[in-house]
């Protein structure tokens, strides 16, 4: 250094701040080299866009530096150049690897800007009443920790393979779907399975892209109902006689679906979501439990949304005439662990009811009760009433003004 005049310090200074500024153009570049081609998590423009499950074409670089990505949106054949000025994060492979700080003036950009600080805070102060609750949330999984957790799902794929070596394994961005239907057949219900995340993370205020399941989720579909069965009994030692599908959702957070066909696939496409989105509501917040007439009614709901099907048209007809036979919703439908057959359209229209009142009450409802609180007082802190004023306001709704719970 000495020696050196004070234009010279300056120039050496600014030199190695360009090539500091260079490294780490470079280094995005390495980062997002290896996605090229494939779905990537997210990419959020200042404006407050999200694009999810969008798929990286191509990363333009100029003078040493990423300058723009090309992707495709996802259902879409159209791809578009971003200028990587306007990016505020880049997600891919559960890792963000891009973040900058959005600036913007404009009403989106700040938005925006208020749209994810809101969110922030919404986690926060639900895991602040998780903890004085006594409730564990689910663990939040680095990028490291998620991609084990794709690998375990896949080794344990690769047993049952070895059992059933006809099943064909595929992933999406969120499912690994194992399954001995022909392609052409189950690319509609696993476009379905895509189609309930994302309904259910709009329901919840989960913003598209941030990770829910442990891993993935992973979806073992069965031509026949003989082999279904086999499984269940091999794997989970279930005796699976008269059941379509099971969603087994385990105490460390990982969910598997697995099902037959059957000969109805309308009916099959509704099944598929149903069951597995029982996955979904195990694996957000916490492992705390909703009651199951609420489990139930938020399965026939998005599956209603998700599928055109009359599954669930037929099961409310026939829960009407219930109700107006006997006046009432059956046997401790609020309190039983496993509502009966006929309730399932009882719960499927309260969840309706619910969603249509408000469904930001609603998501509150069930926050409330994945942060610990027992249903009855998150039902009256969301929409400031009891379940016996619910019935009443259901059943006024419905034809049924003095239906009783």
């Amino acid at each position: 250094m000495r020696g050196m005049t004070a234009a010279a310090l300056a120039g050496a200074i600014m030199a190695g701040l360009l090539a500091a500024h260079a490294a780490r153009a470079d280094a995005l570049a390495d980062r997002l080299a290896p996605h090229v081609g494939e779905a990537i998590d997210l990419v959020e423009l200042g404006t407050g866009r999200r694009l999810v499950r969008p798929v990286l074409e191509g990363v333009q670089e100029r003078a040493g530096k990423v300058a723009a990505l090309r992707v495709r949106a996802e259902g879409e054949t159209r791809v578009t150049t971003l200028p990587i000025a306007g990016i505020v994060k880049i997600v891919a492979g559960r890792e963000t690897i891009h973040e900058a700080e959005s600036k913007g003036t404009s009403a989106s950009q700040v938005k925006a800007r208020k749209a994810r600080g809101d969110y922030e805070k919404k986690v926060a102060a639900s895991l602040e009443k998780m903890k004085a609750a006594g409730v564990t949330p689910w663990p939040t999984l680095d990028a490291d920790a998620q991609a084990a957790e794709v690998k375990a799902l896949e080794a344990y794929v690769a047993s049952v393979k070895e059992v059933f070596p006809r099943l064909e394994v595929s992933q999406t961005h969120e499912f690994i779907v194992a399954t001995d239907i022909p392609p052409a057949q189950m690319a509609g219900y696993v476009a379905g399975l895509d189609a309930m995340h994302d309904a259910l993370c709009d329901l919840y205020g989960i913003p598209r892209g941030e990770p829910v399941w442990k891993g993935k989720c992973l979806v073992i579909a069965f031509l026949s109902q003989d082999d279904f069965r086999a499984f269940e009994k091999r794997f989970y030692g279930v005796e699976a006689a008269g059941y379509h599908g099971l969603c087994h959702q385990s105490g460390d957070g990982r969910v598997v679906t697995a099902c037959h066909r059957g000969e109805n696939a309308p009916a099959f496409a509704h099944m598929l979501v149903h069951e597995t989105s029982h996955g979904f509501n195990h694996r957000w917040l916490s492992p705390a439990r909703i009651p199951n007439w609420l489990n139930e009614g938020i399965a026939e709901w998005v599956g209603s949304r998700v599928v055109t099907s009359d599954q669930v048209p037929l099961k409310e007809a026939q829960a009407l005439q219930f109700m107006q036979a006997q006046g009432n919703l059956g046997p401790e439908f609020f309190d039983r662990r496993n509502i009966d057959a006929v309730q399932y359209g009882i719960a499927s229209g309260l969840v309706k009811f619910l969603v249509k009142q408000d469904p930001k009450r609603f998501a509150a409802f069930v926050q409330g009760i994945k942060e610990g609180a027992p249903a009855e007082e998150s039902l009256q802190k969301a929409y400031g009433g009891t379940t016996a004023e619910l019935v009443k306001a259901y059943g006024t709704a419905i034809g049924l003004p003095n239906l009783k719970p």
